[in-house]
């Protein structure tokens, strides 16, 4: 699959963040956001006082993290995941919104739980099998127990 082209979720971008693992990923994938993602997490996010909303403002204002805009504003990030996916642009929708995945699966689009992403950069040999179980660690206060008991099983036996 070569390089992993991420068009990600305001979710799925602040756990990976809160986990210390945005750096990680955008190293080693694409990710790119709606505008409405963007609004989502660094506008109201700052408002409220995240710190996650101003690590992700400096990720954007480093290119780390790609910005799509718009000429239609969407009001929520899920309406701007569905209109901007193109299949040839990119491999997946980063989330694990159940109502969102629901939705991308009727649509025949293809999703990755962030859980997986970690799967997949050690399987492209993009990351070590060390730094991938640090890395699942990490996640592990912010994803479901099934996404993190499923993504360890893949990592041990791609051992």
């Amino acid at each position: 699959m070569g390089h992993m082209r991420l068009l990600m979720d305001a979710d799925c971008l602040i756990k990976l963040t809160k986990a210390g693992l945005k750096e990680l990923v955008a190293e080693n994938a694409t990710i790119s956001i709606p505008g409405t993602v963007k609004r989502e997490v660094v506008d109201a996010g700052k408002v409220k006082g995240c710190a996650d909303a101003f690590a992700v403002e400096q990720n954007l204002s480093f290119g780390i993290i790609d910005v799509i805009e718009s000429p239609l504003d969407y009001t929520k990030g899920d309406h701007a995941l569905l209109a901007f996916f193109e299949k040839e642009k990119y491999d997946a929708v980063a989330t694990d919104d159940a109502k969102l995945t629901r939705r991308l699966r009727a649509h025949g689009i293809r999703f990755i739980l962030p859980g997986l992403i970690v799967y997949q950069l050690q399987k492209e040999s993009r990351i070590t099998s060390n730094t991938a179980h640090w890395a699942l660690d990490q996640l592990s206060g912010f994803i479901s127990e099934d996404e993190f008991s499923l993504t360890r099983l893949l990592l041990e036996k791609g051992k």
